[in-house]
């Protein structure tokens, strides 16, 4: 067994230099016959502990401290974790205060939840346990609150065997009342292994097989994960860290493929599964990833940073395509995409050489006599430099609703690129189409072609609108001029349309209706930064 941890490496690399062997934490041969009563499983007291970060998910965010400490779940991780995911209920002051003034503007997260109750989210372990109807005796003020801390986290952790086995790590306030809790909830637990326990610092780790939660508990004192340079790296390109945290290390890709290849993932000449094949030439070049969500200033922010994540050469650009911010200001939602030149080949190599070139090949042969394109290339002529879909919040919700006409949806597409080639390509299309074909209005101007059926709200698009300059976009999408995508929303564009949906939606229920009005907008971008590392930004904003 080894505890230390993996030589530094950079996380921006490739995996083809990162194959060293994973710890052989201690446990039995998975191969070996296991014994009757039920055998080994998270048991009942782990599976609470991973109900925290369920909890974030079902609404119960409390206001617990504004001032409190304690170090974070990867001090308490060995660094050889493919896999990290924390949820901190206890994050900075800013973020707390932000979270409250938030959640106060929607009345049905007021009711929900309890602002200033500490145990709000802590509370739901204890249900957990108590939904199994197996723990009468215990009592969530005795036996839980005295100990349980605000922070936890589930890692995926490479074992002997090319196992991969999960790995549990809550924080504790006491760990004497923490090692008597956890007795008395180990009762619960009906058949097979308790749960395995051992403790690193103020955190109690938990897993399935004692020996090895021992061996990963030595580990992570030796090397914990927040040490761990891959791990160090990634949470810096994250910038300020927030409420939910996650990590993926550059090697987990070829560790999950190894582990696969123990459980029957090759076929009995010993090669590779096509699904594996598949994996590992999408993967490739991955090299790591890192996530966070937190609040700030007056919205929720998730982002996303990864290098080598889908198949290299993929299709999203470098913002070469519809500039978004030159829409019409009414503009409810629009989703704007570029493409990188010869994309669409790339990825048809690629299914060539997983799925086989004789099945792709006649795919592509039967959709070309189906609409007399060829393929792939009519595609990226059609699809040009990048496109946009808009739809326009001048749009008679009630009257769509009623008496659908596809003419007065101010909806369409603004397409960048070469286009008499464009309109070739369409041309061909509405001849496969036939008669349906000729609801569809074509205008263009220079390089922009734009299609949709309503035609006045198509010839605004060939104009130049000043969406960008709306604080609802700006505060939504802050880097629209070097996105390759773009998703954004205004709820609040055309005295509410977003209200005016839910209206119709709900039947005019007014709670609906309350608990969209606080909503801003919202904002996806994506982009590529010249490391190769691939950013994606969510924001959702409030008034």
């Amino acid at each position: 067994m080894s505890s230390g941890r993996e030589p530094p490496v950079d996380p921006g690399g490739t995996m083809s230099d990162h194959t060293a062997a994973q710890p052989e934490y201690l446990g039995p041969d998975p191969s070996a016959p296991r014994r009757s009563g039920g055998g080994r499983r998270a048991g009942i007291f782990a599976a609470a502990a991973v109900a925290v970060l369920a909890a974030m998910g079902a609404g119960a965010y409390g206001a617990v401290q504004l001032f409190a400490g304690g170090s974070s779940p990867a001090s308490a991780i060995p660094a050889s974790a493919i896999g990290y995911v924390s949820l901190d209920l206890d994050p900075s002051a800013s973020q707390k205060i932000e979270a409250i003034k938030i959640i106060r503007k929607f009345p049905a997260l007021r009711k929900a939840i309890r602002l200033g109750s500490r145990d709000d989210v802590r509370r739901r372990i204890f249900d957990e346990i108590d939904k199994e109807g197996h723990c009468s005796q215990l009592s969530y003020q005795r036996d839980v609150e005295p100990w349980i801390g605000d922070r936890v986290a589930l890692a995926a952790v490479p074992a002997a065997h090319h196992r991969i086995v999960p790995l549990v790590a809550l924080q504790v306030r006491d760990q004497d009342k923490a090692r008597a809790g956890a007795s008395r909830l180990s009762s619960c637990e009906r058949s097979g292994d308790p749960t395995a326990v051992a403790y690193v610092g103020d955190y109690m780790l938990l897993g399935e097989r004692q020996p090895e939660v021992d061996a990963m508990a030595r580990a992570a004192t030796a090397a914990p994960l927040q040490d761990d340079p891959g791990f160090e790296t990634w949470m810096t390109r994250t910038g300020d860290p927030g409420i939910l945290t996650m990590y993926a290390a550059r090697n987990a890709v070829d560790v999950v493929l190894r582990s696969q290849s123990g459980w029957g993932g090759r076929g009995a000449s010993g090669a590779a599964a096509p699904e594996d094949r598949q994996l590992a030439s999408a993967f490739k070049d991955f090299g790591g990833a890192a996530g966070v969500l937190r609040f700030k200033d007056g919205a929720v922010e998730a982002e996303l940073q990864a290098k080598g994540l889908g198949p290299a050469g993929g299709p999203v650009g470098t913002g070469r395509g519809p500039d978004v911010r030159s829409l019409p200001a009414s503009t409810a939602a629009v989703l704007s995409l570029s493409f990188q030149k010869g994309w669409l080949n790339g990825y048809v190599d690629q299914l060539r050489s997983t799925l086989g070139a004789g099945e792709v090949d006649s795919a592509l042969s039967q959709a070309e006599q189906q609409t007399g394109l060829r393929l792939p290339q009519d595609i990226e002529t059609l699809l040009g430099d990048g496109l946009s879909v808009s739809v326009d919040s001048s749009t008679d919700l009630h009257a769509l609703a009623s008496s659908p006409d596809p003419s007065r949806v101010a909806a369409g597409i603004r397409i960048k690129g070469d286009a008499e080639r464009i309109r070739a390509v369409i041309a061909r299309l509405e001849a496969a189409a036939g008669a349906s074909g000729d609801i569809v209005k074509v205008h263009s101007r220079g390089d922009t072609v734009v299609v949709g059926t309503d035609g006045a709200y198509l010839r605004t698009l060939l104009q130049s609108g000043d969406l960008g300059s709306s604080p609802s976009f700006e505060a939504a999408v802050p880097e629209p001029t070097r996105a390759g995508a773009v998703l954004f929303v205004s709820f609040d564009a055309g005295n509410g349309w977003a209200q005016r949906l839910a209206d119709e939606l709900s039947d005019g229920d007014p709670d609906v209706k309350a608990n969209i009005a606080p909503l801003d907008a919202l904002g996806v971008s994506g982009w590529v930064d010249k490391d190769k590392v691939q950013h994606s930004l969510l924001r959702l904003t409030t008034d």
